[in-house]
């Protein structure tokens, strides 16, 4: 049996953490013989942000104790997903090893001889054969194909918002931009979405060929804003009730894509690197072969200002400069553009940071009305995003998170 009156719940934001909760949220539902609603709300497409750009490591055991169990979960989520939805061809799952290495790109004075005798004596040879190892001066292996996989996070993201839509979920494209306490449910002001990612037909104005704002009424809210969620509940006047909520904000991290020249084929390997630069600077990129022939690679972040959306993220250029330097030295057979590998992408994207540990919980309302957070997960928000989707979907549909231990992650 179902409820008559369907419970109405809004989940903010259309990255891998709202999709995955909008998604567990109507699955949980049908399981259990709950009547629901669900709209993920996303003001410009889906994976637009981080979600679209980041790297897609996932690792079962590297997690602190308030995230072990959840990233214990949502590991084997990704697992279950891939395997029931195709994920090896749409998303690129797989496992793969994880490697550390240190390398050293500065003018040496170190003969050839020398960095060839140095080279010979380095570990688990036969797993770095594709990198200049003249360069290397230290390697070893973080984790096996056990315990580290990978996906094509925006590949991912999509396709489980897509599936979503099949089972029930509706997805409203616009800008979340006031939220009104009504007495038992929330009314939630949603403006067209912004010019670089036109709305449907379905969301204009029939009489005058306008969008306009829509109203709509919900039981239940899910901020899942990623790095505008601090932004978003203090625009929506949840500031004082947000707790750790409000700190969130966005860190902004530079990544670039590159296709191996035809015929080199890129080990399953993400790598972990300490590179030694000219005039004493330092680097750490990190490397994602993709099974689709590219490999991710990705530097530090910085702290420029959030903008208002996600098509409106800037890159430096000296950023990507950086990043297609180091990984055409480090791999000039591979990744050098000079030796046919092609830049696909240059991009950049704002990481969700906040105060330590993601934020997962209510923060207004009360019984089944209110307010709830799933945000802050920094650069584990790929690893762990089926994981936070079916928590969240616990804690709102029956007010409890039983599939894992997230006591410490509350607001």
């Amino acid at each position: 049996m179902t409820e008559a009156n369907p419970r109405r719940i809004a989940v903010i934001g259309g990255g891998i953490i709202g999709t995955c909760t909008a998604f567990y949220l109507q699955r949980l539902a049908a399981t259990r013989g709950r009547s629901v609603s669900v709209s993920l709300i996303e003001g410009s497409q889906i994976a637009a942000g981080a979600s679209g750009k980041a790297g897609g490591l996932l690792a079962l055991d590297w997690h602190g104790p308030a995230t072990a169990s959840l990233a214990t979960l949502s590991y084997s989520l990704h697992a279950q997903l891939a395997q029931e939805l195709g994920g090896e061809s749409k998303w690129g799952y797989r496992k793969l090893d994880t490697l550390s290495l240190s390398a050293d790109l500065s003018s040496s004075t170190a003969s050839s001889a020398a960095k060839k005798s140095r080279a010979r004596k380095l570990k688990q040879d036969d797993l770095f054969n594709w990198l200049n190892k003249e360069l290397l001066t230290a390697t070893d292996v973080l984790a096996s194909q056990e315990t580290t996989a990978q996906v094509h996070p925006e590949l991912f993201t999509r396709a489980i918002a897509e599936q979503a839509q099949k089972e029930g979920v509706e997805i409203v494209y616009g800008t979340v931009d006031s939220l009104r306490r009504l007495d038992d449910a929330y009314e939630v002001t949603v403006s067209p979405r912004n010019a670089d990612f036109p709305s449907p037909a379905a969301d204009d104005d029939a009489t005058s060929g306008e969008p306009s704002a829509r109203h709509l009424v919900f039981d239940q809210v899910i901020v899942a804003a990623g790095p505008w969620t601090g932004r978003l509940v203090s625009t929506l006047g949840l500031g004082a009730a947000a707790g750790r909520a409000k700190a969130i904000r966005g860190s902004r991290a530079h990544s670039v894509v590159i296709r191996s020249p035809e015929g080199k084929t890129l080990p399953a390997q993400a790598l972990f690197t300490s590179i030694k630069e000219q005039k004493g600077k330092h680097a750490e990129p990190e490397i994602y072969n993709r099974p689709d022939g590219t490999a991710y690679a990705c530097g530090p972040t910085d702290d420029s200002d959030l903008p208002k959306h996600a098509s409106d993220v800037t890159i430096s250029q000296s950023a990507i400069a950086s990043l297609l330097a180091q990984t055409a030295q480090l791999a000039p057979d591979y990744l050098d553009h000079e030796n046919g590998a092609r830049v696909e992408r240059e991009q950049a994207c704002y990481l969700p940071v906040g105060s330590g540990d993601p934020v997962l919980g209510k923060i207004e309302g009360q019984g089944d009305t209110g307010v709830w957070v799933a945000s802050g997960h920094s650069c584990w928000g790929i690893c762990n995003g089926p994981g936070t989707g079916k928590v969240m979907a616990e804690l709102v549909l029956h007010g409890k998170a039983t599939s894992a231990d997230i006591s410490q992650l509350g607001p």
